[in-house]
């Protein structure tokens, strides 16, 4: 993938241990029902390059090797968000400093202006997102609030949705705040995630 062809859009990256696959997946299904176009790279056979003002990528950091985050840190991102480091492969696998930093060097490579989203449930996110840089800004986020009746969640909009996936409030919360930085009104993000199909 030649990255000269998106070095004009606003470029989006969404990362973490656990949830960044499903968070975008989530963000595509509230962008196809608004209707606004976006281009996505999610590998090196699986992009769409078109007239879109965005790009979106995302990535899972427990299965980088040295070679393959290198060339993630070229997507140069405008907006990233951080969700989930803080999990069972990070205290397991990857429990060391040099893991960590690899987060570090991504979040630090968010450019003035930039905005850097992430989960305010998570320590490690809060540890990385939170130093200082220059010109960055922040915006931390949560789980959706909700009630569990019968297997169905009734959100804060009074919408209901059956969801079997115990990870989906949080991964929505991440993408209600990612959409509304895409300035995506509330309501309208709210309504497309009854509409989306959770496969667990």
């Amino acid at each position: 993938m030649n990255l000269e062809f998106i070095k004009d859009k606003q470029r989006i990256a969404i990362i973490g241990n656990e949830g960044a696959h499903e968070i975008t997946k989530i963000v595509f299904h509230v962008l196809n029902k608004v209707g606004k176009l976006y281009d996505f790279i999610l590998s090196p056979n699986n992009y769409q390059i078109g007239d879109a003002a965005i790009v979106i990528t995302t990535c899972d950091f427990s299965d980088l090797d040295e070679i393959k985050f290198k060339e993630f840190l070229k997507f140069n991102h405008h907006i990233a968000l951080i969700h989930h480091v803080e999990d069972e492969k990070s205290k397991n696998v990857h429990a060391d400093e040099k893991f960590i930093e690899k987060y570090e060097l991504f979040a630090d490579l968010t450019p003035k202006s930039g905005t850097l989203l992430y989960n305010k449930e998570d320590n490690l996110a809060i540890v990385i997102s939170e130093k200082q840089r220059e010109g960055v800004s922040l915006v931390e986020y949560e789980s959706l609030p909700e009630t569990e009746i019968e297997g169905r969640y009734t959100l804060e909009n009074n919408q209901s949705l059956i969801n079997k996936n115990k990870n989906f409030l949080s991964h929505a919360g991440a993408a209600k705040a990612l959409l509304q930085k895409m300035s995506i009104p509330s309501d309208q993000i709210m309504e497309a995630f009854t509409t989306y199909e959770d496969k667990i």
